[in-house]
């Protein structure tokens, strides 16, 4: 078993802090698969919540751990290193960054993103985001769905923030 201390920002900010005792090295597939792409798929607080809670022990943290996630829901970025503690002092510090392995991983497909794909194919990012914020607010699940799946497959080469309610390009290398 793979232990892993996670510190999480929700979408509407809040911070937390857990524990995820299951399987959590991003080789194993359980813990991409079952908790940190649905995580990254879901746009409420409340949602994010539920998940974290299904998966893990919060506001605790483990000595034993062997990972440290970072997962920030607001602008849907994941930094992943190796957890270390001294005991002499009582603290938790970063080990190694490891997030260039974790991007393999990220890249996973759901079987909704395969749905979804071909019918935004055709679309740019640019064309994407300017589809997005044409359409009512929260009204853009499927064209969310693309975007996001766009910006983890990237490896960072495209990033996108929401200013106020609407959706702008911070980078764009395609």
């Amino acid at each position: 078993m793979t232990r892993s201390n996670l510190f999480i920002t929700l979408s509407d900010g809040k911070i937390l802090n857990c524990v995820v005792e299951s399987s959590s090295a991003p080789e194993q597939g359980y813990f991409i698969e079952n908790f940190l792409l649905p995580l990254l798929n879901r746009n409420n607080a409340e949602s994010q919540l539920k998940l974290i809670e299904e998966h893990c022990t919060l506001n605790e943290l483990r000595v034993n751990a062997t990972y440290r996630y970072y997962i920030n829901l607001t602008n849907g970025k994941v930094k992943f290193y190796e957890e270390n503690y001294n005991y002499k002092t009582d603290k938790f510090y970063l080990g190694k960054n490891l997030t260039d392995r974790l991007i393999t991983y990220l890249k996973i497909e759901s079987e909704i993103e395969k749905i979804i794909k071909p019918r935004f194919s055709s679309y740019s990012n640019k064309a994407l985001v300017a589809r997005i914020n044409s359409l009512p607010d929260f009204k853009w699940d499927d064209e969310g769905v693309e975007l996001n799946r766009r910006w983890r497959v990237s490896n960072f080469e495209f990033d996108f923030e929401m200013r106020k309610n609407t959706l702008v390009i911070i980078k764009d290398n395609q």
